[in-house]
């Protein structure tokens, strides 16, 4: 159990930076050293702190933005060549992909406390994530372009993409917290409350997900 977790939002930023200690290495002790998997000029993607299963990564900016409908108009070219080349290689290693994403916003008052960007890449079924939500009542809308995400900024919102399918939620209703990961956690058969990220850590799911994409780096960096 992670007893006094800092706020994830800044300790993202922290993390990303270059700091020596953050919640990362409090929590794992150097093993392993690093929960970095790639970095490209704008973009991070490393292992999930707490991670749901095998294959739970995290997408997100070097620059600290509340959401990706923050970060489109800016890195959006980036961002949909960092999905091209991550895409196949996380299907190849893991199955599926789907991605997700709670966006926040400035007025948010979360008890996770995590406004830095970030996407949640999962190796489960989109459909069921969004039968789910559904089901909750939120009402979905399809986007047919990511650049469609970027009037959702500012305000938070839910997004579920699977196979360049992207749907987003109105995510001003108040919602259980920690709502996506409740969600996961109906998809993968984990009971609540033991999907909270702060009460059980599952420690060996990361370092599973670390050794499986240890060879990520050479083969998205490609010849040098």
């Amino acid at each position: 159990m992670l007893r006094d977790l800092r706020c994830a939002g800044a300790d993202f930023c922290e993390e990303i930076a270059g700091a020596q200690e953050s919640t990362f290495s409090l929590v794992y002790e150097g093993e392993p050293r690093s929960r970095v998997i790639w970095e490209t000029d704008g973009f991070r993607l490393i292992a999930d702190l707490s991670p749901l299963s095998v294959g739970h990564l995290l997408l997100l900016p070097v620059e600290h933005y509340l959401s990706f409908a923050q970060l489109i108009e800016e890195r959006g070219v980036e961002l949909a060549d960092v999905l091209e080349s991550v895409g196949a290689l996380y299907r190849a290693t893991f199955g599926r992909l789907t991605v997700l994403e709670h966006g926040s916003s400035a007025a948010m008052k979360s008890s996770a406390c995590i406004s830095h960007a970030h996407w949640h890449l999962m190796p489960i079924d989109g459909n069921q994530v969004n039968s789910l939500i559904m089901a909750d009542g939120l009402p979905p809308a399809a986007l047919t372009d990511l650049k469609q995400l970027v009037p959702y900024g500012g305000a938070p919102y839910f997004l579920c993409g699977q196979q360049g399918k992207y749907y987003v939620y109105d995510g001003r209703r108040p919602m259980r917290s920690q709502y996506l990961r409740s969600i996961v956690g109906q998809v993968l058969g984990i009971p609540d409350p033991l999907f909270d990220y702060a009460l059980v850590v599952r420690k060996e799911l990361l370092r599973e997900t670390v050794a499986r994409t240890s060879g990520w780096r050479s083969i998205l960096d490609g010849p040098r």
